[in-house]
């Protein structure tokens, strides 16, 4: 049974409608005479006490802002961000209270259980570790910010409406709820949907449950995590050999060594003979006490049922990356690095870097912010803005600012008072819930409808093939890595809100008739805009693609079956373009009318998360998709828009893989949201390496494949040949939202001298 307790609360929110009945909210009667005088007086005082304590409570959170010009936040969900114009509220704006001795009873110690405000309009104002309930309307009004918590949020870029319904949404949910995987199939008992790393991060749920279920792992206490805040030991898995194979063979030199001199290891270790051997054993031990402690580790976590000490399998490597997963580790699924970090953490320590992270993404899905430092510090960029008054400051990191101020008002701003919180509720505290709480202004650069533009800096760019004609790697070092700027325009100056590293074009191998190729796929340089952005997109396999690459296997029950790999294509987190990708097009009409030219350039997130700033794509600009989330729904909550909806498709590819016969149907590309006006986006072309000056345009032999001496695909073409599409396995071809075949795209006209 629930203990209840009183707690002192400040004056509640004005009294519900009529038909909602609460006994003390009715006016007391004054009685006659001597008595009913004092009464009135007294209770005349008690109600200018309480007005003027809800004055209190409403200017208090006001003037926490209203010094920098910014406004109330909005509602979770709505389209844009309100921004408050007007000043501080008048005295008939408070919200009218019962007095600063008001009590309300409280089901256990932190979220109240019971209230009579309807759940669509209570929120629960945070402030140094207590949650108190209030109506949304009121909490508004008076400037607070209001982050949605509950199981059921979903970014901008997953939002929908009764007219418009965004098919991906219910499987965001479902996968950040652990109840089905991507698929649609439920969960096993214990299974986990770790793909934070991917782009959803796990409910308030998922997390508490967490919380809950590592508090009973008595296997913690037993693991050596202080070894990986202390060694610099990296285990990595060149060919098949398992560190237990190392150690076997060393141990046997040594053996040999302490026969033929009679010395121990302390004494060999000082010989000139056998110092580099017993240095040699105590670097393989090392590594072997490294892996041995990752797989107590593994095990406990649940990631890893059986395994031999020191002996790295393939399922050991599969829960290395399901803890990379589980943690959003940026890693190979190599005991180095990040990951070798990550096992010097604690259970406790990595739960409360994932509830940071968590609250992040909530607090810039709810509040429309995304300023997050990344700009700051930078030589080639200036950090700076002037307000309409001439005084200049520093570009604020947003996301940092609110989420530091959240987990302090939740009582939440340490490991130990996340542990204490999350144990004392259960996991259905957060199937609905909303909080506010008043935080710093936002800059007054922020409005419903802002001027956004981007600048896509290729970086350091080679033309020359990668490989000799042996086959071998050049060596082709880059200093410039490509990255995408948000910029603001705002009273005459261009402020630079964020900046994300991403990809450009390389070499790839290319499939042509039924041989395998280098081929140079270029990101095109000069003015593009964004003027569609779609959430779970679907990619389009070009005639290009492999056949091969569209199928894949799959261990199932003990049984490896095949299947036709469709969250290659998506919809889906893993697809080729991620949770969400803005097409790059060209307005071609000579007269400005909008003859607008899709070559097949996307900006869109990736589960490749590695490549990014490190590798090549077939031309697209990549992000890691989490980012790519943040940046479009960012986008959307500050650009007038319009909900095209789920976009239908009729597409179907039939293929042969050895002797069997696939067929591939889509029947969407996607949720389509169409800009008012376009974004404004500048790829520049970088600084260009090596010796070829301009793409190679023909294609080059792939070593090991055998090719006709007058192949005419290896005959480069002439330099004034048309231009092939920048990059043809990401062509799509134009976007309707009636059903189609998917047309071949004429390459773009050139432009006129």
């Amino acid at each position: 049974m629930t203990t209840r307790q009183q707690i002192f609360l400040p004056p509640p929110p004005p009294p519900p409608p009529a038909t909602m009945h609460r006994a003390h909210t009715a006016r007391p009667r004054a009685r006659k005479g001597k008595k009913g005088g004092f009464g009135i007086l007294f209770l005349s005082i008690l109600a200018f006490a309480g007005i003027a304590s809800g004055l209190a409570w409403g200017i208090d959170a006001w003037s926490s802002r209203a010094a920098g010009g910014a406004g109330k936040p909005p509602l979770a969900g709505k389209d844009a961000l309100k921004v408050a114009t007007d000043g501080p509220p008048a005295p008939g704006d408070k919200p009218p209270g019962e007095g600063p001795g008001t009590t309300v009873k409280v089901a256990g110690p932190i979220i109240p259980e019971e209230t009579t405000i309807p759940e669509d309009q209570r929120v629960y104002v945070v402030k140094d570790g207590k949650f108190e309930v209030r109506r949304a309307p009121d909490v508004e009004k008076f400037g607070y910010y209001i982050v949605d918590l509950g199981d059921d949020a979903v970014p901008f870029i997953f939002s929908q409406t009764e007219a418009a319904p965004n098919r991906y949404s219910s499987t965001f949910l479902d996968l950040a709820n652990d109840r089905t995987d991507e698929r649609g199939e439920p969960l096993p008992e214990g299974r986990h949907n770790y793909v934070e790393l991917f782009g959803i991060p796990p409910s308030l749920s998922v997390l508490t449950r967490r919380f809950h279920e590592d508090e009973k792992r008595e296997c913690y206490g037993k693991l050596n995590v202080e070894f990986f805040r202390k060694t610099r030991l990296s285990v990595t898995y060149a060919g098949r050999r398992s560190v237990k194979d190392e150690i076997d063979e060393v141990q046997a030199e040594l053996n040999r060594a302490k026969k033929k001199t009679g010395k121990d290891i302390a004494a060999l270790a000082k010989t000139n003979e056998y110092a580099l051997l017993v240095k040699k054993y105590n670097n393989v031990s090392g590594k072997m006490s490294m892996v041995t402690e990752v797989q107590k580790r593994l095990q406990c976590e649940g990631l890893l049922e059986h395994y031999t000490p020191g002996v790295i399998t393939p399922t050991t490597v599969k829960a290395i990356r399901d803890f990379e997963h589980k943690h959003m580790i940026f890693g190979y699924g190599i005991l180095t690095g990040d990951t070798r970090a990550g096992f010097g953490r604690t259970a406790l320590q990595n739960n409360f870097a994932t509830l940071r992270r968590v609250l992040e993404a909530r607090v810039t899905w709810s509040l429309g912010i995304i300023e997050d430092g990344s700009v700051n510090g930078l030589k080639t960029l200036a950090d700076t803005w002037k307000d309409k008054d001439g005084k200049e400051h520093k570009v604020r990191n947003l996301v940092d600012e609110y989420t530091d101020v959240l987990l302090r008002e939740m009582g939440v701003d340490t490991a130990e008072k996340a542990r204490e919180f999350f144990l004392k509720i259960q996991p259905d505290h957060f199937r609905s819930l909303r909080v506010a709480f008043a935080g710093p202004p936002l800059p007054e650069y922020y409005r419903s409808d802002m001027d956004f533009s981007v600048v896509i800096d290729r970086g350091d760019v080679y033309y020359d093939a990668p490989v000799d004609a042996a086959g071998n790697s050049r060596f082709q070092p880059v200093s410039r890595r490509p990255s995408n700027t948000l910029y603001l325009s705002y009273n005459d100056q261009k402020i630079p809100l964020v900046r994300y590293g991403t990809t450009i074009g390389g070499w790839r191998r290319e499939f042509k008739d039924g041989r395998e190729y280098l081929a140079y796929k270029g990101s095109d340089t000069g003015p593009h805009v964004w003027k569609d952005i779609y959430a779970a997109p679907v990619w389009i396999p070009p005639a290009s693609t492999p056949p091969s690459s569209l199928i894949k296997s799959e261990k199932v029950d003990g049984r490896w079956i095949t299947r036709v790999n469709t969250e290659e294509v998506g919809p889906s987190y893993a697809s080729a373009y991620g949770l969400v990708a803005a097409l790059h097009i060209r307005n071609r009409s000579e007269d400005g009318k909008g003859l607008w030219q899709d070559n097949g350039i996307r900006s869109h997130g990736s589960v490749d998360y590695m490549s990014i700033q490190r590798s090549f794509s077939h031309g697209c600009h990549r992000l890691h998709n989490h980012l790519a989330i943040r940046l479009f729904s960012f986008v959307l909550h500050h650009r007038d828009h319009e909900r095209a909806g789920q976009t239908r498709l009729r597409y179907n590819r039939k293929f042969t893989v050895g002797s069997r016969e696939w067929s591939l149907n889509l029947d969407t590309r996607g949720y389509q949201f169409s800009l008012t006006r376009p974004i404004p986006v500048m790829v520049e072309p970088g600084r260009i390496l090596g010796k070829l000056q301009e793409p190679f345009k023909g294609m080059l032999p792939v070593a090991g494949q055998v090719y006709e001496p007058d192949d005419p695909n290896l005959i480069e073409k002439p330099a004034d040949a048309p231009a092939e599409p920048a990059d043809a396995e990401d062509r799509a071809g134009p976007v309707s939202s009636e059903p189609e075949d998917l047309p071949d795209l004429p390459p773009p006209p050139k432009p006129k001298q």
